[in-house]
């Protein structure tokens, strides 16, 4: 039988002073106190601490030499301790590859309901793709060998191969070895056409893309029923997939399965990691999944547009008007100045739209004085990154939208397949609420209720967690890196709250910082339901609602440091309100009480105006701060609190006041 309570003997870690405490198991405990009187220390430190040791010590020792080791902390005895898992604050959650939807889980989700039940159109004309016969491939490859073979004495030559490994890491022995013992001479092996009767060895951790060789011809009417039998075992061994390889390099797949009906072709097959843009498979080629390019533009170029150009008003060039790397010298800008009749003693400012574009993109004609074409400063500021001459000039790139995914991250084959005519990462960008409210109102037909029926309840479950937890407003490929510590720790609550762990010590670290008091009840319910479902919960916490809610109370103090480090009370809230000498229970008795200032500073009277700010949910409102006082901005959470002062406000006058390449959210000005 499990043991009730959780012992903890001669706690001594940083400024604790040998606390011994019995908390039940199976409850919301909460620990509270001034800062710095020994919360974290004996809850982090001390308790998830030894948890995750023992964790450790349950390993192998090959396991544990990839691990470490951790060190046992400053206690006598803990007893009753179940497996620990910490759900702190963290700012960042990773890279920028990370979104709400991957951290949670519900990413994956969408990805498997896309592959099963996905609807693929083609990437030329947009119609649904559909299943081809293999007499239409067929027809279709005696077709092209016809049209291929205009003006030559014979057809060309053909290899139908069979897809069998599509980007996937392994060595492949046993499927090399089976295709020969099938009859099968050669096998295309990376792009290598290789026989079999060869020793083959394939790196275990590499890519790889494996197709059997069924038939090597030169199409043509008499070959008809010969290229029907290759294009029919093709079809068969790869489970309907068919790929032609002509002699001139040109390659197609069709497929049995689904095709274009005006004949442009076939998509991949629907597999998870087509929607994936962490993967080879699903991620945009021109930006790799990110959404997002880095290129010079003149907003993050021209750092001083009261200054000409020769006097340095670009960041990256000197007040001689050279680059900062070389090709490009101040010559050149003058002959280009003479050319095409401008001033380059002026302030960049004053310069025309198309007198700029011309210094930044170039000219297209040769100009006889330079004896080459004039490129322009962005064309020579990428070719020095490429050459590695001077790489401070990545600090000058702006982040734009990848103009060929327009942000959506994912390559064109993924973006061909839609759900109820939304695309995956149209879907990605509802907010939970939104998601919510779609799933919730789907209406299942046939073959969606008997595939998708358990998948659909998943996804209404994470995304009911998600909204339980106070972040029903954010959106599903909101970047991880853009989320407050606080939301980040909610996101992390929910993603446990959806992975049914029991018999779990989960500890926590202040999770209602940011939230505003209408959210702070739902987040309670989530805390109360991870303890329903069989975990200890515990929390440090400064909020006064979660400690009432809380089914034990403990109190170390009295003061920060070395005043700290001891149990000055402990129970329920009542128990702990009662407790003479507690500085929390003073403050739930209601004895002590933070007081309003009597008096308000005035302020100096200039006030400073934030126009039309527009970044996430901003509506372009004109926002006024008086100067010289105390300034409080609130709001529920997701109101758009962050997105005015520190993504917009913030940003903005750092780059006005000290000229900081930062990047500041959408807005007209900044007035005062």
């Amino acid at each position: 039988m499990a043991p009730r309570t959780l012992k903890i003997q001669g706690a001594r870690e940083h400024n604790l002073q040998g606390i011994d405490l019995e908390i039940p198991r199976d409850s919301l405990v909460t620990f509270c106190g001034v800062s710095g009187s020994g919360k974290s220390s004996l809850v982090f430190d001390t308790i998830f601490q030894e948890g995750q040791r023992r964790f450790l010590e349950s390993l192998s020792a090959y396991a544990r030499q990839f691990l470490g080791n951790l060190r046992r902390p400053d206690v006598e005895r803990i007893e009753g301790l179940s497996p620990t898992v910490a759900i702190d604050q963290r700012t960042s959650q990773g890279s920028r590859r990370s979104t709400v939807g991957t951290l949670t889980g519900i990413h994956d989700l969408f990805r498997l309901l896309f592959a099963r039940l996905g609807e693929p159109h083609c990437l030329e004309c947009g119609a649904p793709i559909q299943a081809l016969p293999p007499k239409w491939i067929t027809e279709r490859l005696l077709e092209e060998a016809a049209r291929k073979a205009e003006g030559r004495e014979k057809p060309p030559l053909l290899l139908v191969l069979a897809p069998l490994v599509r980007g996937r890491k392994g060595e492949f022995r046993s499927l090399l070895e089976g295709l020969r013992m099938k009859g099968f001479v050669r096998a295309r092996v990376d792009g290598e056409i290789r026989r079999l009767d060869e020793e083959i060895r394939l790196e275990r951790y590499k890519i790889h893309h494996i197709q059997a060789v069924v038939d090597r011809l030169r199409p043509a009417p008499d070959k008809a029923s010969r290229l029907a039998e290759a294009v029919e075992g093709a079809l068969s061994l790869s489970e309907g997939w068919v790929q032609a390889l002509w002699e001139d390099g040109t390659e197609e797949t069709l497929s049995s399965r689904a095709a274009c009906p005006e004949g442009h072709g076939s998509l991949p097959e629907l597999e998870p990691p087509l929607f994936s843009f962490n993967s080879p498979q699903g991620a945009c080629p021109a930006c790799q999944g990110l959404g997002e390019v880095l290129v010079f533009t003149e907003e993050s170029l021209v750092r001083h547009p009261e200054r000409s150009l020769l006097e340095g008003a670009l960041a990256c060039t000197t007040r001689f008007g050279s680059l900062g790397c070389r090709g490009l010298r101040p010559e050149d800008f003058r002959v280009v100045a003479r050319r095409y009749g401008f001033d380059l003693e002026k302030p960049w400012k004053k310069l025309t739209k198309a007198q700029r574009r011309l210094i930044l993109e170039g000219a297209r004609g040769e100009e006889r004085e330079l004896g080459r074409p004039f490129q322009g400063v962005v064309a020579w500021l990428e070719r020095c990154l490429r050459r590695g001459k001077n790489p401070s000039l990545k600090g000058l790139r702006a982040r734009l939208p990848c103009p060929a995914c327009k942000g959506d991250r994912l390559r064109p084959e993924a973006l061909a397949v839609t759900f109820r005519g939304h695309t995956i990462a149209r879907i990605s960008a509802f907010t939970v609420e939104e998601a919510r409210e779609f799933f919730r109102n789907l209406d299942l037909r046939g073959k969606e209720a008997q595939v998708g029926r358990d998948l659909f309840r998943e996804i209404r479950s994470r995304l009911d967690f998600l909204s339980a937890v106070g972040v029903s407003y954010l959106a599903l490929d909101r970047r991880a890196d853009s989320l407050s510590s606080g939301e980040g720790q909610r996101l992390r609550i929910a993603a446990q709250l959806g992975s049914g762990l029991r018999g779990v010590t989960y500890v926590l670290d202040e999770p209602s910082i940011g939230l505003h008091p209408r959210d702070q009840e739902r987040l309670v319910r989530s805390l109360l339901d991870l303890r329903d479902r069989g975990n200890t919960v515990l929390v440090v916490e400064h909020d006064e609602a979660t400690m009432r809610a809380s089914d034990h109370l403990v109190e170390i103090g009295p003061g920060p440091g070395r005043e700290g480090g001891r149990i000055t009370a402990q129970g329920t809230a009542r128990d702990v309100a009662r407790t003479k000498g507690s500085p929390t229970g003073a403050f739930l008795s209601g004895k002590e009480r933070i007081a309003p200032p009597k008096t308000r500073r005035t302020g100096r009277g200039p006030v400073l105006r934030v126009l039309g700010p527009r970044l996430h949910n901003l509506k372009g409102m004109t926002v006024e701060i008086p100067l010289g006082r105390f300034v409080c901005v609130t709001g529920v959470s997701g109101s758009g609190k962050s997105s005015l002062v520190l993504e917009t406000l913030v940003p903005a006058l750092r780059k006005t006041l000290h000229g900081a390449r930062e990047k500041a959210g959408p807005h007209d000005g900044i007035e005062g």
